[in-house]
């Protein structure tokens, strides 16, 4: 498994092997008392055998900051667009609150829905917006497109789903 983040070039990542890119809230460079949930996601991807890229947008560095670095939404949106899936796990909190995913989850849902599973814990703080828009574009779209409330489950259904698209 190639955990792909911001310090590996764009132009370097070899998308022709499963690529999932980890959206959701990130821990930043000021908030070092956090801990990311992506830590848990890339030990259950290796856990179950993922063998693919892991895109995710987080320093090696937890202390590194993205503050003036007008490089990383580029980085991001070419992590997003080339991914076979986007794995948005959006445990929120006050603290983590994640305004960034709000964007992305709106955008991507209605630019290629069929690449993303959305998961959240039942505990995530003002979720109900998110969950309410998810459910009435799956109407839309005539798609099965379910809430998974575990990081867990919401990783199964992102292998899953890589593994019916094959690159």
């Amino acid at each position: 498994m190639n955990e792909i983040r911001y310090e590996t070039p764009a132009d370097q990542v070899n998308y022709t092997i499963p690529s999932v890119f980890l959206a959701g809230p990130t821990v930043r460079g000021h908030q070092p008392h956090l801990t990311s949930w992506r830590f848990d996601a890339v030990r259950i991807f290796r856990e179950k055998g993922f063998d693919g890229n892991l895109i995710i947008p987080e320093f090696t560095d937890k202390t590194e900051s993205d503050k003036y670095r007008y490089d990383i939404p580029v980085w991001e949106y070419n992590g997003l667009s080339r991914s076979h899936v986007i794995l948005f796990w959006i445990p929120r909190t006050r603290e983590l609150i994640g305004l960034t995913t709000n964007h992305e989850h709106g955008y991507w849902m209605g630019r290629d829905r069929n690449k993303i599973v959305y998961g959240r814990p039942d505990d995530a703080y003002r979720m109900t917006y998110l969950d309410i828009m998810w459910v009435e574009d799956s109407k839309r779209t005539n798609s099965k497109c379910p809430i998974y409330n575990k990081l867990d489950k919401t990783i199964d259904a992102a292998i899953n789903l890589v593994n019916r698209i094959k690159p």
